[in-house]
């Protein structure tokens, strides 16, 4: 054997691991970079519906709860608009206390959530005790 023979498989050899190298680094910039984008929009979408769905269970009961439970009218269907009254006054509560912490440092958020806790635990007492 000539050293010519024995130098060409091991030529090959390296010249397909380049290939092999390059093929893999432009499927990691491209396809793997697709796929990871793609997968967060999928997650992010699913997120998002499920969030919506959550939040209109939650303010549907929020309205029916207040509806059964608010000392106004004689009980479900009387005084609906006070329910609604109630969980668009809660909300907005909330709404200004996250609008005001937007780029202050001093917490209004958690203090319109303070507040929304003593309004509903004052309307709960009042409707039990009276």
């Amino acid at each position: 054997m000539t050293t010519e023979q024995q130098i060409e498989p091991d030529w090959a050899a390296k010249q397909t691991d380049r290939v092999i190298d390059v093929i893999d680094k432009v499927k990691a910039q491209t396809t793997d970079r697709a796929v990871t984008v793609l997968r967060a929009v999928v997650f992010g979408l699913v997120i998002a519906v499920l969030g919506i769905a959550a939040a209109t269970i939650f303010l549907v009961a929020v309205v029916r709860m207040a509806d059964a439970y608010l000392p106004i009218g004689a009980g479900v269907g009387d005084a609906t608009w006070a329910a609604h009254l109630f969980a668009g006054g809660l909300l907005s509560i909330l709404g200004i206390g996250a609008w005001l912490s937007r780029r202050s440092s001093n917490r209004p958020l958690l203090g319109a959530a303070v507040l929304d806790l003593v309004i509903i635990v004052a309307v709960v007492c009042y409707g039990l005790f009276s």
